[in-house]
């Protein structure tokens, strides 16, 4: 086993190089400002300390330093040590761009397109995402290919979204990878292109992409571009589902409900029903009143199977709103009261 010591000497020679740092920020090094920034913005070697931090990136921004100008931005944009203000961030960010800094170029490129800090420009923004990611930065790769595919700022081009997006997916960008696996996914014809759409969906899901693993188990279970197999299917589902992904939740619920890959369990059914219904899932919505109703998986509860269909109808679900109807007359005035008062405190949770 090792001794603490060892832990206490790495602390102490950190330290010393904070302290060594510190001294060299002092006398007016912009390089050595930036990264004493970066470690008491970490608390590395020392405290954490994010307005301290914000200090010294702008004592080196003002120097011109780029790296420490986006990293002004981010403060600002953020609300990291300094009041959020995104006019701030965008006048640092344009500052750091303008020297030709791929990820401030992608940074001013999204105030554009979200209309934060400035004027909503989706041209201009589409611009800077192609600055940086000619320059081969992920992120802006990344925001390029989302660009073409939504038509933002620039012609719709799927062809284009792809290749970026391929770009921004083989450096390990995890939404990349996810994107690019739906737009072959919707274009799939072939095995090949199922197997390539596959491939994606499991890199990105290997990262912990909560939309990849559902769409993923969805290809286990039709057997395109993986082998069909039920059990991976809802493996993966079980997997998103516990991280709040409110569609795997409720297919997992539908999958324990039928036992496909899984024993058949009705009250773990309704359990992912009720999960996703409060994230504000409106098929799960339907589904648990149903279960309210029948009782299937929880005992039968006419008020908690109204409030569950009035709740989905109010979310637009025209088979909760017969299933509502349906029932309307069979509850007691005191049923009615106590439901349409959870009705109205319903508030959904926020999911993944």
């Amino acid at each position: 086993m090792k001794s603490p010591w060892y832990g206490k000497l790495f602390q102490h020679a950190a330290e010393k190089d904070f302290l060594a740092l510190r001294q060299r920020a002092e006398q007016g090094d912009a390089e050595a400002q930036y990264h004493l920034a970066l470690r008491l913005g970490t608390g590395h070697g020392t405290p954490q300390n994010h307005a301290q931090a914000a200090q010294w990136y702008r004592q080196a921004a003002e120097q011109g330093h780029a790296d420490a100008q986006n990293a002004l931005g981010l403060c600002h944009d953020e609300g990291t040590g300094v009041e959020r203000d995104p006019a701030e961030a965008v006048a640092w960010y344009r500052k750091a761009a303008d020297q030709g800094h791929a990820a401030a170029q992608n940074n001013l490129g999204l105030s554009y397109r979200k209309g934060e800090g400035v004027t909503k420009d989706l041209e201009e923004a589409a611009r800077w995402f192609r600055l940086a990611a000619e320059q081969g930065y992920p992120d802006a790769e990344y925001s390029l290919g989302m660009a073409y595919a939504r038509g933002e700022g620039l012609l719709q081009d799927s062809a284009r979204a792809v290749k970026w997006l391929h770009k921004a997916a083989e450096k390990g960008e995890a939404n990349a990878m996810h994107r690019l696996a739906r737009e072959l996914h919707k274009k799939a014809e072939r095995k090949a292109a199922f197997r390539e759409a596959a491939r994606w969906y499991r890199a990105a899901a290997d990262q912990g992409v909560l939309d990849s693993m559902f769409y993923l188990a969805q290809l286990h279970t039709e057997g395109n571009g993986v082998a069909e197999n039920f059990v991976e299917a809802a493996a993966w589902l079980h997997k998103a589902a516990e991280q709040h992904h409110a569609p795997s939740q409720y297919e997992l619920g539908r999958r324990h409900m039928a036992g496909q890959g899984v024993p058949p369990n009705p009250a773990e059914g309704a359990k992912w029903f009720r999960r996703a219904a409060d994230h504000g899932h409106v098929s799960a919505q339907l589904h648990l009143g149903r279960c309210y109703l029948e009782g299937k998986g929880v005992p039968l509860d006419l008020m908690r199977a109204y409030r569950w269909f009035c709740i989905g109808a109010n979310q637009g679900s025209k088979d909760a709103a017969i299933e509502r109807d349906k029932i309307t007359g069979a509850l007691t005035a005191e049923q009615m009261a106590e439901a349409k008062k959870r009705i109205a405190e319903f508030t959904p949770q926020k999911g993944a």
